[in-house]
């Protein structure tokens, strides 16, 4: 094999990138998705498509912020690519509401230990 053939078939764990890659997208669990993608990445890192495809795993999650990392580097790699930037804005979206939510969760419950604590 020569220097060309083993730089373009480079693998982790036996796979290749492309392997890891078909192993991702037919998987069904998120967290396996997520960690074959990493396999991949490990590979290719430059592959904005995976980096995309990664954050909408986290978005399954409900892990946004790793989800808007991986869409950082999608559009850090690929500054033009709509669908990244789309998903992007849409799990900033997902995060606000959360911590909104959140945030009305703890103010209910402040309320709560107050009432407790008055009668």
């Amino acid at each position: 094999m020569g220097f060309l053939d083993s730089l373009f078939k480079k693998k982790i764990e036996g796979k290749t990138a492309e392997e890891w890659y078909r192993l991702a997208t037919s998987e069904i669990d998120p967290e396996k998705k997520i960690e074959y993608f990493d396999k991949v990445l490990k590979l290719k890192p430059d592959f904005a498509g995976v980096w995309n495809l990664r954050g909408l795993e986290y978005v399954i999650l409900r892990r946004y912020e790793e989800a808007i990392a991986s869409f950082d580097k999608a559009l850090e790699i690929r500054p033009v690519y709509p669908e990244a930037r789309y998903n992007k804005e849409d799990a900033e979206t997902e995060l606000r509401k959360m911590k909104a939510s959140e945030s009305k969760a703890g103010e209910k419950g402040g309320e709560t230990i107050m009432e407790k604590e008055e009668t």
